[in-house]
């Protein structure tokens, strides 16, 4: 596939771009350059972060980030090349907000929504019930995939090892849902409140009163009064976790795998693979990031003789220096330098070199972003990364050369 096609594939042709990786690899920079190469296509893009660190808000200018789209401001658009009728959010998620939101749209009447929230058991648990952070994310995308707002909606997945969990978390939820210990506490006879708690063997009754006594709360008591308002919103939180799981893994959603050229960040990559294609997701592409690379894009040069290299360097550093000036040691010190990193070029191409080939035979893109001298920490480190991205003449792979000698 070539750049050409990865961008219109990623973002033309679908409206949620998800980028996973483990962490420390450049996510959060690739996910935001993503949405800035949409915005200048004319999208109405948005990036939503999963990570808690501030530095989309700090790369991006725009201050603290929450649980609603904050579009970036015309002079930020326009010193990012926005100017072709795009627009670019951003927003941070709020897990525990969302969740709340979930309640107060499926509870079937105020009274219920107010009995949920309010509700001791709720507070103490929904972070848990949510699915944690993962659930939260996806029902957060479906919520502005419905809303239509946007063109383009890109995720950066959490930093966490098991990033993937999202994919799961909606069938998690179903199972909850369904399983026979929330069918058995939801049941009608446990509307009798405490009484209810009869239903329990003995084993489990002693069990929940010691929590209750070591929690300071009446446990009992608030846990059937939270099932017992929760019974109403389930289906809702059923169809809702399947419209989840079928836009994960419909036609409009395509997934962007990304990982550095160091050999632990390959292995997890491929881990990754392996589990997008267990899960039968649309997955698009696999961008290295911070990949070293030789200038010309090709093929490190070996060094096998430097003698002629030495004293061609050694003249031409000594043409325009003062005549005490150490060119033959500072030409041997420049050689070594460039021989350093003609080895980290060739150990990044040998450590991506089958992830590549699996990537490349199952007809998916495989880019590689140069590392920077710089981090990203700026809009203008945002657009340079976008163009490193997109532009195939500034992302040549290597190999595409000969192989040089000095």
């Amino acid at each position: 596939m070539k750049p050409a096609d990865f961008a219109s594939d990623t973002l033309e042709t679908r409206r949620i771009a998800v980028c996973v990786g483990c962490g420390g690899v450049g996510k959060t920079t690739v996910a935001t350059a993503l949405a800035v190469e949409a915005a200048r296509r004319g999208q109405r893009s948005l990036v939503l972060t999963i990570d808690p660190a501030r530095r989309l808000a700090d790369a991006l200018g725009i201050g603290a980030l929450g649980n609603e789209p904050k579009v970036l401001p015309d002079e930020a658009l326009n010193a990012l090349g926005i100017d072709s009728g795009g627009s670019l959010s951003a927003m941070m998620l709020d897990m525990k907000r969302t969740f709340d939101e979930l309640v107060e749209r499926f509870a079937d009447s105020a009274e219920s929504r107010r009995r949920i929230l309010e509700n001791p058991i709720y507070q103490h648990v929904s972070d848990a019930l949510a699915g944690s952070v993962e659930y939260s994310a996806m029902e957060k995308v479906f919520e502005l995939h419905e809303r239509g707002d946007f063109d383009l909606i890109v995720v950066d997945t959490p930093p966490a090892q098991h990033a993937l969990d999202f994919l799961e978390a909606p069938q998690r939820l179903l199972e909850f849902l369904d399983s026979s210990l929330v069918q058995m506490l939801i049941h009608p006879a446990f509307s009798a409140g405490r009484m209810g708690f009869r239903l329990f063997q003995k084993g489990m009754r002693r069990v929940l009163q010691v929590i209750e006594r070591i929690t300071g709360i009446g446990f009992l008591e608030d846990i059937s009064e939270f099932l017992l308002a929760f019974e109403g919103m389930a289906e809702g939180f059923r169809e809702r976790a399947r419209g989840v799981r079928a836009l994960l893994a419909g036609p409009e959603c395509g997934f962007v795998l990304v990982t550095g050229p160091g050999w632990e960040s390959i292995q997890q990559a491929g881990e990754f693979l392996d589990r997008l294609e267990g899960f039968d997701v649309p997955l698009v592409g696999v961008l290295v990031n911070r990949m070293h690379v030789w200038p010309d894009g090709g093929v490190p040069p070996t060094f096998r003789d430097t003698n002629d290299a030495l004293g061609a360097l050694g003249d031409a550093l000594a043409a325009d220096a003062p005549a005490d000036f150490p060119a033959e040691d500072a030409a041997r010190a420049a050689l070594e330098t460039a021989k350093r990193y003609a080895a980290w070029v060739r150990r990044d191409q040998n450590a991506t070199r089958s992830l590549r080939e699996r990537t490349e035979r199952s007809g998916r893109y495989w880019g590689s972003i140069p590392e920077l001298a710089d981090d990203v920490h700026d809009l203008l480190g945002l657009s340079r990364i976008a163009e490193l991205i997109f532009d195939a003449a500034k992302t040549r792979d290597p190999g595409e050369e000969s192989r040089g000698e000095v």
